[in-house]
């Protein structure tokens, strides 16, 4: 479901030159076929057009600017008084889908609320009772509010995929450290054991070498003994410690 939409935001620079596009291509038809688009409303109209379609270019990179465009575009159309130019309308509508994702938060409100004023606003301008204005007014809103909920939504879902990023991330700082912690732990007690057992054979040579100077002189034999004792237990004691140096030393 969601793979579409990712092309999309990975394109987004096309999808914007697309639409930018087909507004412009919209305008066009509008302006030549529309007869009461010539002279003066004709410039306002393709004033009006350039406008909405650079800010559909640019909405992406400078939402709150071409949010302010789209609202001054409309208020512009609102005191102009021509409803014969309707194609904007869609470039509106894009405007604010994108200003609803990536503008700031007084942005994406005002995209809201100043667009939905803004068709309160042209639809009472048009005085066509209650009714008809209310039905306006509904026909106005409903496309742009859902342009907006479609741009609110992308952003929801952009601001929850930083917080899961962020958990992740922190739940894999977390396992490090606790795999560090075990670690430096078990490099504790290999330490530990380590002592005892060379200081049992050291203390275990002390006694080697007293005896066996006490029977230097009478049993040279069993002094003899004791020394090869004292040089194996040495030997061994040295090969213990450099397998456990081996065991503890940093490994990149």
């Amino acid at each position: 479901m969601e793979r579409p939409f990712d092309g999309v935001r990975r394109h987004s620079a096309t999808v914007d030159l697309f639409l930018a596009a087909l507004v412009l291509a919209l305008c066009a038809v509008n302006i030549v076929v529309d007869p009461s688009l010539r002279g003066h409303d004709g410039a306002l109209a393709v004033l009006l057009t350039l406008s909405l379609t650079l800010g559909v270019v640019l909405r992406q990179r400078v939402p709150e600017g071409t949010l302010l465009l789209a609202l001054f575009a409309c208020l512009a159309q609102i005191v102009w008084e021509n409803e014969s130019l309707w194609a904007p309308s869609l470039a509106v509508y894009v405007i604010i889908c994108a200003v609803a994702d990536r503008g700031a938060t007084w942005a994406a409100r005002l995209a809201l609320f100043g667009g939905i004023g803004a068709a309160v606003l042209a639809a009472v301008r048009e005085s066509r009772g209650a009714e008809g204005t209310a039905e306006l007014v509904i026909g106005w809103s409903v496309p742009l509010t859902l342009a907006w909920a479609i741009g609110y939504r992308a952003r929801c879902r952009r601001c929850l995929g930083r917080q899961l990023a962020e958990r992740a991330e922190t739940a894999a700082l977390m396992r490090s450290a606790r795999r560090e912690a075990a670690l430096a732990t078990q490099r504790i007690e290999i330490v530990r054991e380590m002592y005892d057992i060379t200081g049992q054979r050291v203390a275990g040579m002390v006694v080697q070498a007293e005896a066996a100077d006490r029977v230097l002189d009478a049993a040279p034999g069993q002094a003899r003994q004791a020394l090869g004792a004292i040089v194996s237990n040495g030997r061994e004691s040295e090969t213990d410690l450099r397998r456990t140096w081996g065991l503890l030393s940093p490994r990149d």
